[in-house]
């Protein structure tokens, strides 16, 4: 939910969205709801090919996770974490599942280098504090493994040496990935936007598609803006799904998240913060994440914190005690920012494309949805269109509905707060 005392960093300073009043095309090839990097990417390479493409949203363009997220890449790795993959596929396909990661980055580069889009990326590394010695000597094992297994390049810091990465000693040491680093979000889609509309996709925003009607060889779209044929139908609302996207909503559970902004703070805080301006994370079940501005002025944080629904006043006090945990230093710190948004999570905690109840749908980022949206967005549309290069490890996964659906958001908000009782219990238990 947003409320409307929300301040989101990312609206300042970016450019504003594109015109996208009018009224929606009465037939389309294919209609896509949801504007953000997942649809906007599959939009882009469906005009690309020749198809009249129209891409629908119930707010404006972005309004959803693409705005509000902390503008952190990477490979993302997986939820279950190496052994649970292991335990689940088998080792080989683990390993490729985790390769997708590293491809998902890649393409993420080339297509920013090559669409000459300003977003700010940069591949400074991200350093990934441990919370205690147990789990500082698993991340070690995880960053061995991750460098044999699929070439992640990382390497150990020590917590003799981690001031050298974080102005901070509340952990015992960390790994440094190198292949991570960060963009500024909104700049990114605003980017991404503006070439689907050159490429000739239609962006009709906001415009709710109310519902979906399947039968014959088109389908019937229902919108605010009044009714729209189509021959495909693509759902890319991830943790804004609701019973307008029905077959993506029951695949998906949205959980709330997230973040703030501090500062602005001087040079030599920043320099203090971050040495090498880099992102940040840490190990634990609820974890939080942070990151310098694009700008280097201020730092961004992160995470779930805080119970769902909350006002911002409330949000805001939460992430200060997280962030004091760290930084000590920022104790009496402003904080101009506080905002929140909806993630998807999955019931086999992955990613998921593909055409399922006769819709095609890609979606379930599981909180790592900036490179991964943009990668999938992309394979999605290259299935529709029967072209090479369509594959991905995740294929074969079922995407099945998730049991219990209507009560699942209110037992993932109850797990997640089990999980932070037992990341409260370690940091106790720390000597």
């Amino acid at each position: 939910m947003a409320f409307t005392a929300e301040r989101i960093y990312w609206h300042e300073g970016a450019d504003r969205a594109p015109d996208t009043a009018g009224r929606p095309p009465a037939k389309v090839d294919v209609a896509i709801v949801g504007a953000g990097y997942t649809g906007l990417s599959a939009a882009l390479h469906l005009a690309r090919a020749g198809r009249s493409v129209a891409v629908f949203d119930a707010e404006a363009v972005g309004f959803g996770a693409s705005s509000r997220n902390g503008g952190m890449i990477g490979p993302g790795l997986h939820k279950l974490g190496i052994s649970g993959l292991i335990n689940a596929y088998g080792e080989d396909r683990a390993v490729a599942l985790l390769r997708e990661g590293l491809n998902a980055v890649d393409h993420l580069v080339q297509f920013v280098a090559a669409e000459n889009i300003a977003c700010d990326l940069a591949l400074v590394g991200r350093f990934r504090g441990a919370r205690t010695d147990t789990q500082y000597d698993a991340l070690l094992r995880e960053c061995d493994w991750l460098r044999d297994r699929i070439g992640l390049p990382s390497y150990p810091v020590p917590r003799a040496e981690q001031r050298s990465e974080i102005g901070s000693d509340f952990y015992r040491g960390g790994v440094v990935y190198e292949r991570d680093g960060g963009v500024h979000p909104r700049k990114m889609l605003l980017g991404l936007a503006a070439r689907a509309l050159e490429a000739g996709a239609q962006i009709v925003a906001p415009c709710a598609v109310t519902g979906i009607e399947q039968g014959g060889a088109r389908k019937l779209l229902h919108t605010t803006g009044g009714k729209v044929e189509a021959r495909e139908v693509v759902l890319a609302t991830n943790g804004y799904s609701d019973r307008r996207s029905a077959a993506l909503n029951r695949r998906v559970v949205p959980l709330e998240t997230g973040a703030c902004t501090v500062g602005p703070l001087s040079p030599e805080q920043m320099a203090d913060l971050s040495p090498k301006g880099r992102m940040h994370g840490e190990s634990g079940r609820v974890f939080m994440w942070y990151r310098p501005t694009p700008d280097g002025r201020s730092f961004i944080f992160g995470g779930r914190f805080g119970a769902g629904n909350v006002s911002p006043a409330a949000r805001e006090r939460a992430y200060r005690r997280a962030i004091c945990r760290v930084y000590p230093q920022l104790s009496d710190a402003p904080i101009s920012h506080v905002w929140s948004g909806l993630i998807a999570m999955t019931a086999d905690h992955s990613p998921h494309f593909g055409h399922f109840d006769g819709i095609w749908m890609a979606g379930g980022y599981n909180g790592s949805g900036v490179t991964r949206s943009l990668y999938f967005g992309t394979k999605l549309a290259r299935r529709m269109l029967g072209e090479a290069d369509a594959e991905t490890a995740f294929d074969s996964l079922p995407f099945k509905p998730v049991p219990l659906r209507t009560l699942a958001p209110w037992g993932a908000g109850m797990l997640v707060r089990w999980y932070q009782m037992q990341d409260d219990r370690e940091l106790r238990a720390r000597q």
